[in-house]
């Protein structure tokens, strides 16, 4: 279990520098007058938030991570979605950072 912990953690941290950084340049854009979406996901999403940045949703899944190790509970529905959701905001951001590199 705390190996799995670790590995969820490592995401987590992995991912925080590359959501700052795309926050950060979407805060550049719509300065610039671009970046007008209301928010990253759609509302179907794997996440119960809606934002134009990317750290709440990092930060909803960090809370799920968080509960599991404290509770040193979760069932597999909450690991999937919590796999999920890292997986999707790794594919995102990388998406996000190849479109602007173009």
């Amino acid at each position: 279990m705390e190996q799995l912990l670790n590995q969820l953690d490592q995401n987590l941290k992995e991912l925080y520098r590359k959501a700052v950084d795309a926050d950060a340049l979407l805060d550049e854009l719509a300065q610039q007058g671009q970046a007008k979406h209301q928010a990253i996901f759609p509302a179907d999403s794997l996440f119960r938030i809606s934002s134009p940045r990317f750290l709440p949703y990092l930060s909803e899944t960090a809370e799920q991570v968080a509960s599991i190790r404290l509770t040193q509970q979760f069932n597999t529905a909450t690991l999937e979605l919590v796999v999920k959701q890292l997986q999707l905001l790794h594919k995102t951001l990388l998406e996000f950072r190849t479109a602007l590199s173009r």
